[in-house]
């Protein structure tokens, strides 16, 4: 049995339209000797992402036959929501091309129902778990801030790339928004890096806190950082702005010293093909016209 270093429970997405079928997955799961799963069900790709917009899992485990989404689609489009979680697809569909594609897409096992008994089921589960745990400490250290913990530029451009040509295909919408800490320079100069770098950091929380984890967060170096929220409507922009400055008074009202951060937003046209590089530019845009006028709210 695989210890219990995985003893705290494991959360699992079961993506599964088959009611028999998924019963069974959740009895299997709930009385397993090999881990503590705690799965939650679905019975559509529209609820996973719904799902994974708002919490987080250990573990995705899901069916590529699904009432509002089929084969390939299935599972770009859940990885593009949750690239870091570990994906293992459970499906009646026994195509080799398909199962090597999924692979390549970030999956970290292709099972065919009927083909697995409950026990290789539960290990399989455990091991892409670790898999995926040791894939994403490598992604990390090439892709993430040292300082924040965020993306970095390198990881922005990779990913939000990605999530581009999905929301084009998927027709979702995007919004972009572009900011930079204020006086940063004078932070450095008056109270030492020291209180720069965190500066730097409060930035960074502010942000996690006022979006989603499916939301692509980046600080793109010095005091300059940019988000990607994902599947986010017009009207929706400004409740997120909204949200955005309550986080920083909260921040402000609890700390010294105070810090400020200019923005700008952009939307993404999915009828468009417009690039990673013209939309930041947009939004870097969008932040200097606010700046020089102060009545734009």
């Amino acid at each position: 049995m695989i210890e219990k270093a995985m003893a705290k429970s494991i959360r699992v997405l079961v993506v599964e339209d088959s009611p028999d079928y998924a019963a069974m997955l959740e009895e299997i799961l709930t009385k397993s000797n090999e881990g503590e799963f705690n799965p939650v069900l679905v019975d559509s790709l529209s609820d996973a992402l719904v799902h994974l917009q708002d919490d987080s899992f250990d573990l995705i485990l899901m069916d590529l036959s699904l009432s509002d989404s089929k084969g390939k689609a299935t599972f770009v489009r859940i990885g593009a929501f949750a690239p870091d979680t570990a994906l293992v697809i459970l499906t009646g569909i026994n195509d080799r091309t398909l199962a090597l594609e999924a692979v390549r897409e970030g999956a970290q096992d292709y099972l065919i129902k009927g083909g697995t008994d409950p026990e290789q089921l539960e290990r399989s589960l455990l091991y892409a778990i670790e898999r995926q745990h040791s894939r994403v400490i490598l992604k990390q250290q090439s892709f993430r801030d040292d300082l924040t913990g965020l993306l970095n530029r390198r990881g922005f451009y990779s990913l939000a790339s990605k999530h581009l040509k999905l929301a084009q295909r998927e027709s979702w919408d995007l919004a972009l928004i572009y900011a930079d800490l204020d006086d940063l320079k004078a932070i450095n100069d008056e109270l030492g890096h020291p209180a720069g770098d965190a500066a730097l950091i409060a930035m960074a929380n502010i942000l996690r806190k006022t979006f989603r984890t499916s939301d692509l967060i980046a600080r793109l170096g010095g005091d300059e950082f940019v988000v990607l929220a994902i599947n986010t409507e017009e009207n929706a922009v400004d409740v997120i702005v909204h949200r955005l400055m309550d986080n920083l008074d909260l921040y402000n009202n609890e700390n010294e010293p105070k810090i400020s951060f200019s923005y700008g937003v952009a939307r993404y046209d999915s009828e468009q093909e417009t690039a990673l590089e013209e939309l930041i530019a947009d939004a870097d845009r969008a932040l200097y016209k606010r700046k020089n006028n102060k009545d734009i709210p």
